[in-house]
């Protein structure tokens, strides 16, 4: 493990898609058993992480929340491949559905536009993956992307611009758009797998998992691909990145001895 990273968990199970709810509170999924994925959060000191729905009994993952943290959504499976988007009010419980059918047609990788007024999404389509949003009531979709495999959107933080993976070009990459699906453009011009872009606070750099030389790393940069940084160099898996709202830090799930927990790490 680097010096620099501070170990957040201590259980080691395996662990996915953390996101900041607040400045001292994450939210992330865990693969609770081998049929049910559950999401949890976790309060940065804290020594457990609480369930953040007790009662549920199917798997749930993927949480993206609004800036201001009164709403949130997440992916939910009922089985036979059916992933619905359910959009939740934070305070009443009061949810919404966008439920694309069963099949090959499950959401993914869900991103709020911090405004709270749409969600973004990946989803399958005929010319492969496309991303494509709807509204906080699960209604009115449109569709962002075509051909290829887009996905992994995840909203700015001013709203205005997306940045994605698509492997329109050839392998998967890093990709920045309007909100709207206009004005495409490749982010860095990297070789090899790029995965999972996450935005500085100040909307200045992504975070995302590159597979440079054979092993899954965080690193930042900016949209140019100046300013690139590998944040992790363990040798095993780091995945998931997480901007830390103050911009000084990126919480990611590591793998380290063959354990999977969350970690975090000072940005410079």
């Amino acid at each position: 493990m680097n010096s620099s990273e501070t170990r957040l968990t201590t259980d080691g199970t395996q662990k996915f898609d953390p996101v900041f709810v607040k400045n001292d509170e994450i939210v992330f999924s865990v693969l609770e058993s081998a049929v049910q994925t559950r999401l949890m959060r976790l309060k940065l000191g804290g020594k457990t992480a609480t369930k953040l729905h007790a009662d549920a009994l199917t798997s749930e993952f993927e949480p993206t929340f609004t800036a201001d943290a009164n709403t949130y959504a997440f992916v939910q499976s009922k089985g036979n491949l059916n992933l619905k988007l359910v959009i939740r009010d934070a305070a009443s419980g009061k949810e919404a559905v966008f439920d694309p059918g069963g099949g090959f047609a499950g959401v993914r990788r869900p991103s709020f536009h911090p405004k709270g007024d749409r969600v973004c999404f990946g989803i399958p389509a005929p010319t492969g993956q496309e991303i494509a949003s709807v509204s906080r009531d699960g209604t009115d979709r449109k569709t962002l992307t075509t051909g290829g495999v887009n996905n992994w959107p995840a909203y700015s933080p001013d709203g205005k611009r997306i940045a994605f993976c698509s492997s329109r070009d050839g392998g998967l990459v890093l990709y920045v758009m309007n909100a709207d699906g206009a004005d495409v453009n490749r982010a860095g011009k990297l070789d090899g797998m790029q995965l999972r872009p996450c935005w500085s606070p100040d909307g200045s750099r992504l975070a995302f998992t590159w597979n440079r030389d054979g092993v899954y790393d965080i690193y930042t940069m900016q949209l140019d691909g100046s300013g690139l940084v590998r944040l992790t160099e363990s040798g095993e898996r780091s995945d998931y990145a997480s901007w830390h709202p103050d911009g000084k830090s990126v919480v990611f799930v590591g793998e380290r001895k063959g354990k999977f927990d969350l970690y975090k790490i000072d940005v410079k």
